[in-house]
C-alpha cells in the first residue's frame, strides 16, 4: 500500500472515529451503568493486503500477481478493569485470520501463470481506552504482537513462513441493541516489522496494512 493510500485511510479513519466518539458521548437521560464488565467480539474482517513490490520480488513474483485485499475473521475478548474520570481501561486480545487468492487474467503479463495465495494471521494482546457508558462506547486500542504474511503459488501444502513482530493500533465503537448484543465496528492498522530470509523461508519487507472489521460484540 502506497504512502498516499495509507494517508487517505488514516484521514478517513480519523474522521470516522471522531464521529463515533461524538455519537457515543451523547448519552441519554437515564444512567445505563458503566462500561463492561467484558465483551467477546466476532466480526468479519477485510484487510487491505496491497500489492507490495518488495514482497512480490522476494517471492519471485510481480506485484500484480498479489491479491490486493482479503476477507476473513476477527475474534477478540476484552475485560474492563478500572475507570478513571471519563476513561475506562480495558485489557484483552485480538486475532485476525485472512486467506485469499488471485487468479491471473488475460490482462496480466502471464495469463497462464499460477494462482497466488495470500494468508495473513495476526495475534496480539490489547490495551484499550474506552469512552461512553454501558449502552455503548467508543475506544482507542493497541498492542504489540506477531503476524504471519504468507504469499505463495497454490499448492497442496502450505509452505512455512516465519512470524514478524507487529504493532497493531486503531479504534472503533460498540452500540448495544439488546442488553447482551452490540453492533461492533473497528478499524485497525498493522505495522509489520521486516524479517530476514531464513533457510527456505523468504524475507519480508516492512509493511503497514489496514483492516476494517464489522460484526457483533457479546457480553
Amino acid at each position: 500500500m502506497s504512502n498516499i493510500r495509507i494517508t487517505k485511510v488514516l484521514r478517513v479513519a480519523g474522521t470516522l472515529l471522531l464521529m463515533l466518539l461524538g455519537t457515543t458521548l451523547e448519552a441519554n437521560g437515564q444512567d445505563p451503568g458503566p462500561i463492561g464488565p467484558f465483551v467477546i467480539d466476532v466480526r468479519g474482517s477485510m484487510v487491505m493486503l496491497g500489492q507490495d513490490e518488495l514482497l512480490a520480488v522476494s517471492r519471485g513474483l510481480r506485484p500484480r500477481q498479489l491479491a490486493p485485499r482479503g476477507i476473513g475473521l476477527n475474534l477478540g475478548g476484552h475485560a474492563y478493569l478500572y475507570r478513571w474520570r471519563a476513561i475506562t481501561f480495558g485489557l484483552g486480545a485480538s486475532a485476525h485470520f485472512i486467506s485469499t487468492s488471485r487468479t491471473p487474467t488475460e490482462n496480466d503479463f502471464d495469463p497462464n501463470g499460477p494462482v497466488i495465495r495470500t494468508r495473513f494471521t495476526a495475534i496480539s494482546p490489547q490495551l484499550s481506552f474506552n469512552f461512553g457508558t454501558g449502552d455503548g462506547w467508543s475506544y482507542l486500542s493497541g498492542g504489540l504482537g506477531t503476524s504471519r504474511f504468507n504469499v505463495y503459488p497454490q499448492q497442496s501444502t502450505i509452505p512455512s513462513q516465519q512470524r514478524a513482530g507487529t504493532l497493531n493500533y486503531g479504534g472503533g465503537a460498540r452500540w448495544f441493541i439488546t442488553p447482551n448484543v452490540a453492533f461492533s465496528l473497528d478499524l485497525r492498522l498493522f505495522a509489520i516489522s521486516p524479517v530476514p530470509q531464513q533457510g527456505s523461508q523468504p524475507a519480508s519487507p516492512r509493511m503497514t496494512r489496514a483492516a476494517f472489521n464489522l460484526g457483533v460484540s457479546l457480553r
